[in-house]
């Protein structure tokens, strides 16, 4: 009888304002599985069950991710981020200075004619030229066989092979900048790159 009304005083003082018919239940099977008969069990288990057992605790946070880590971890993105983006900038100008380089040595044409006043003008200033194959072709109505430059400008392929050199080294090395050091030094790199080929 005093382990019967040991365990009633646990069941209280687990949850005194919740002591219902499911605690109670919950409790009895604990404490029968804890001893092998209610005669038998002495007092001190009683104390066994526990709010703990019922409601649970809060476990620490064991996730490696703390904080720090993942301070660390959002600057780490960041700073990818910004290097994706000065590298994407990087070869948007390369591309534009390649393309210069292709005009520059006569590798480019002029754009065709939008207009018929500036079709007569480009006919009248000499700006054209017919490339051999078609010299002696019959007119369909079309002038896409037009090669729309100056014929004074030659086409100077090994002077664009150079120059591209040039270019991809100096590319190279403004890459090497954004990919290694920090995104404010790879900024500086690409504004460097920029300035050089818009002064050529």
């Amino acid at each position: 009888m005093d382990s019967y009304n040991n365990l009633i005083a646990c069941i209280q003082t687990i949850s005194p304002f919740h002591f219902n018919e499911d605690i109670y239940n919950r409790i009895m099977n604990q404490y029968e599985a804890k001893c092998n008969s209610l005669v038998d069990c002495p007092p001190e288990a009683c104390t066994a069950p526990t709010a703990k057992a019922f409601w649970g605790n809060k476990k620490k946070d064991e996730s490696p991710m703390n904080y720090a880590s993942a301070t660390v971890i959002a600057q780490d993105n960041t700073e990818s981020k910004q290097r994706s983006f000065l590298t994407g900038q990087l070869y948007d100008a390369y591309e534009t200075a390649k393309m210069a380089l292709k005009r520059q040595f006569g590798l480019i044409d002029d754009e065709t004619p939008e207009t018929m006043p500036d079709l007569v003008k480009r006919i009248q200033d000499g700006l054209f030229v017919i490339p051999e194959k078609y010299k002696d072709a019959k007119v369909y109505g079309s002038l896409g066989s037009i090669r729309w430059r100056d014929p004074k400008k030659v086409e100077d392929k090994d002077g664009f092979a150079a120059a591209k050199v040039d270019l991809k080294k100096t590319f190279a090395e403004a890459q090497r900048i954004i990919m290694i050091l920090t995104p404010a030094e790879g900024l500086k790199a690409l504004q460097d790159f920029e300035a050089a080929q818009a002064v050529k």
